[in-house]
């Protein structure tokens, strides 16, 4: 990932100006040192990359035209993960891995056995945050989707072959098919119940992820990483 590349909230438009405010504006000025007239790069996490001229940098606020954009599609099918909350710090991990390895929308809720059961307004900038820096740090220029739902019966789901992770399955993850839904349970898995939800209300199926019983953030990533190996 280029350094000089930051994440503006709006449209791109050739010739107009924008700014960079807060952290992204200091680190152009005492990380970076950029001054007026140099080149940045800038994205918006909905697929464009745009080269900028600085036409200011100080501490808490720079100023920017867009000289080009160029637009570039997701380089990776659509993936739906369906996490069950897990404790905020394996969240956290999941969210980053997961938009490093191209998930298109991040769909969290609390399951029978998760041990939290809420997402706060802080803790949804946070993972939005750390989101966009790993989008940044693999050079997609697509930013997931994040949502938090109260409970499995309110999940509003894109229609896609789904699974869920199960280590008493037998069968692995077929190849061939997308749009993927993915389910991933808590530390502690999905109950019997909500297995039989999965597989009535969203017609998903249980796979093996592995031989071995995995961590919650090491069956989210070897769920999506086998996910694009099959398609």
């Amino acid at each position: 990932m280029p350094s000089n590349r930051f994440y503006f909230k709006g449209p791109l438009v050739r010739f107009e100006e924008g700014t960079l405010e807060g952290n992204a504006s200091d680190h152009l000025n005492y990380v970076l040192r950029r001054k007026r007239e140099e080149r940045i790069e800038i994205i918006n996490g909905m697929g464009f990359l745009a080269t900028a001229k600085l036409l200011k940098v100080e501490k808490t606020k720079s100023t920017f035209r867009i000289l080009e954009v160029t637009y570039q599609a997701p380089s990776t099918p659509p993936l739906t993960l369906v996490q069950a909350l897990p404790k905020p710090s394996r969240l956290e991990l999941i969210v980053q891995k997961g938009t490093e390895l191209g998930v298109t929308y991040f769909h969290l809720f609390p399951s029978k056995q998760s041990e939290i059961k809420f997402l706060s307004p802080n803790q949804m900038k946070r993972l939005e945050k750390i989101s966009i820096e790993a989008m940044k740090q693999c050079g997609r220029l697509d930013l997931p989707k994040i949502e938090w739902t109260a409970s499995m019966d309110r999940l509003n789901l894109l229609k896609g072959n789904a699974y869920f992770g199960d280590p008493m399955a037998i069968h692995p993850l077929p190849r061939g098919f997308s749009p993927y839904l993915l389910f991933i349970g808590p530390e502690k898995g999905f109950t019997d119940l909500e297995k039989e939800r999965l597989e009535n209300r969203f017609h998903a199926q249980g796979v093996k992820l592995h031989p071995y019983t995995l961590r919650v953030e090491t069956a989210a990533i070897a769920a999506i990483t086998l996910t694009f190996q099959t398609v």
